[in-house]
């Protein structure tokens, strides 16, 4: 029965924080903090599942005020059961117990409603955007090329593209500020890192939410990064270089070679679009100096899309890039330093490596090919 309820619970509770497993339970945490602790066993009697809660974390997840929260939780029978767990009242103030899976049941669709609202997946902030609010929305999107026009999903205006398969849904709030919803989560999270933000899983519709966007201006900046994100990763480069391809000939080992440099120059742009013209490690942004290195190299891909996917680079210092491309540094999947082991320590601090070196923003569609770097081209 616990597997039910832990299915119940995740789901009602999903886009507040990253999952955990206890002995007995399990854990969510935010970067603010942990949100809630859930027990299945060694409760007080006749409790099947005690839930503990920190509304200070919870409430901005929620787009509510933590004096709301914590009244809205205190008015169910479930806040005033005994609890074992009420020792953790220190750094969860509010607790819940239940006795039966009806009891959880009733809970879990009082707080989805309270969760949610009217607008499907909107908070209490969200309001059916007015006549103009919809115009000045419905022109942000279209200036960042999502060139239909904007479907309403209940309180969600919905942008779509005819030049890209991502779409995303905006609502309007109280105060001049929004909230994104984006069809694709490695899409969302990048977006919101290169506009300063965080993107948190939503249940149901949006794999990626950002909330709130604080003005308008923010919105326009994150929609027009949206959009250029978009073309990258529908294969832009791929299908600019089909087109440069075909007006030139390629029969002599000179004629691949100019080939090869258009497409790599073409590959190179997208790499300065997609880290934004920084290094990925470094943050250098002398965009002259930086160099658009091949993760798996150029003349080891099987087809042009593979040789001139965005995931299949990283934009480096020229420092950084020779040591990459030879082999002598690589990095692991989370995106932190591997150093060859035939560098002395002198060595290394003459080719001035730094142990706190790290691709801070990979993907995860990154990973596959530096394994195969890992594997093929890393001198182990």
């Amino acid at each position: 029965m616990s597997s039910e309820y832990e299915e119940m619970l995740r789901k009602g509770f999903s886009g507040l924080g990253s999952y955990s497993k206890l002995s007995n339970g399990f854990r969510l945490r935010a970067p603010s903090g942990q949100t809630c602790a859930v027990y299945f066993s060694g409760n007080a009697s006749g409790n099947a599942v005690e839930i503990s809660l920190a509304p200070k974390v919870l409430a901005p997840l929620l787009g509510r005020t933590e004096r709301e929260l914590a009244e809205w939780l205190g008015r169910h029978d479930a806040a005033r059961r005994e609890r074992t767990r009420s020792g953790m009242r220190g750094s969860y103030p509010v607790g819940l117990a239940f006795k039966s899976h009806s009891d959880l049941e009733a809970f879990i669709v009082a707080w989805d409603d309270f969760r949610r609202g009217d607008g499907g997946t909107s908070t209490a902030k969200d309001a059916a955007p007015g006549a103009l609010v919809a115009t000045r929305i419905e022109k942000a999107a279209q200036d960042a090329g999502f060139d239909h026009t904007p479907a309403r999903d209940g309180n969600w205006l919905v942008c779509r593209s005819s030049a890209f398969p991502h779409w995303l849904g905006v609502v309007a709030q109280v105060g001049d500020e929004y909230r994104v919803g984006f069809s694709d989560a490695v899409w969302g999270k990048k977006v919101a890192q290169d506009c300063g933000a965080q993107a948190w899983p939503e249940a149901e519709q949006w794999p990626a939410v950002v909330d709130p966007v604080g003005s308008y201006e923010d919105l326009h900046a994150m929609l027009q990064r949206a959009g250029r994100l978009a073309h990258l990763l529908a294969g832009e480069a791929a299908s600019k270089f089909a087109g440069e391809a075909e007006c030139l000939r390629a029969t002599t080992e000179a004629e691949r070679l100019v080939v090869q440099r258009v497409g790599q120059e073409t590959f190179r742009r997208s790499l300065i679009d997609y880290w934004q013209g920084r290094c990925a490690v470094t943050g250098l942004d002398v965009v002259a100096l930086l160099r658009a290195s091949h993760i798996k190299p150029w003349v080891q891909c099987a087809t042009d899309a593979e040789r001139l996917d965005v995931f299949n680079g990283l934009l480096l210092a020229p420092h950084l890039d020779a040591l990459f491309d030879g082999g002598w540094i690589s990095f692991d999947d989370k995106g932190d330093l591997l150093v060859c082991s035939q560098l002395s320590p002198d060595q290394q601090r003459l080719l001035g490596v730094q142990p706190m070196w790290r691709v801070a923003e990979l993907a995860e569609a990154h990973r596959n090919y530096l394994i195969w770097h890992r594997r093929e081209v890393f001198r182990r």
